[in-house]
């Protein structure tokens, strides 16, 4: 007995260790989040609307070469708070680095990305950075630019708790006003009953008791 107890705990906690270490994968739709279109570039990025802390996300980015270019490199930076906004927590990941894009290439790519279990609620941003060369009249100029972009609303899954919680309580508190609305009806209808009762039960008694006398 006192083994499979053990065993248990040991289970419990590696349960715990897995839900911290491999967080549940966002099931939001991902929706466009950026689109725009730079001196032979295109970019697009979708991510979800909102996740829960301890989820992962998957963030797509899409960058089409409008004309030929070389050396293109795209990097996403992501940024949110923790502890109520005393801390920031960040992280980047390389979105494209190649050497050479023609013209009509398209890289299409799915970059899962963690969310950690202590984010505070609220929204996370990023910033795109770009370099890239493109080939104008005579020669390849290199060129670099940046774009911010609001990535996911983290929600708070303790206050959707409460919240749900106070909803329920308020359904069974609504739904006891109800029945005791309904047990006060019945208890009048039974009180007038018994009163209409009394009173001719009283009158044909003493109409009785009248021609009892008369006769």
């Amino acid at each position: 007995m006192k083994k499979n107890h053990i065993g248990l705990l040991v289970l419990s906690a590696l349960l715990s260790v897995s839900m911290i270490f491999n967080p549940v994968v966002c099931a939001e739709e991902q929706r466009r989040i950026l689109s725009r279109n730079y001196l032979g570039l295109g970019l697009e990025v979708y991510a979800p609307y909102q996740c829960y802390p301890n989820e992962s996300i998957s963030v797509r980015v899409r960058v089409e070469a409008l004309e030929n270019l070389t050396n293109v490199s795209v990097t996403l930076f992501i940024w949110g708070s923790k502890s109520e906004g005393y801390e920031t927590w960040s992280t980047s990941f390389a979105v494209l680095d190649t050497g050479a894009l023609s013209k009509g290439e398209v890289s299409d790519a799915e970059h899962m990305v963690g969310i950690p279990a202590d984010l505070s609620p609220g929204l996370t941003y990023g910033i795109l950075s770009l370099d890239w060369s493109i080939y104008l009249q005579s020669s390849w100029e290199a060129k670099w630019d940046k774009a911010s972009l609001r990535v996911t609303y983290v929600k708070n899954k303790d206050y959707e708790s409460l919240e749900t919680l106070c909803n329920d309580l308020q359904a069974k508190y609504d739904s006891a006003v109800r029945d005791l609305q309904s047990m006060r009806t019945m208890l009048f209808l039974f009180l007038g009953v018994a009163v209409t009762s009394a009173a001719l039960t009283a009158f044909f008694a003493k109409r009785s008791r009248r021609r009892m006398r008369e006769s």
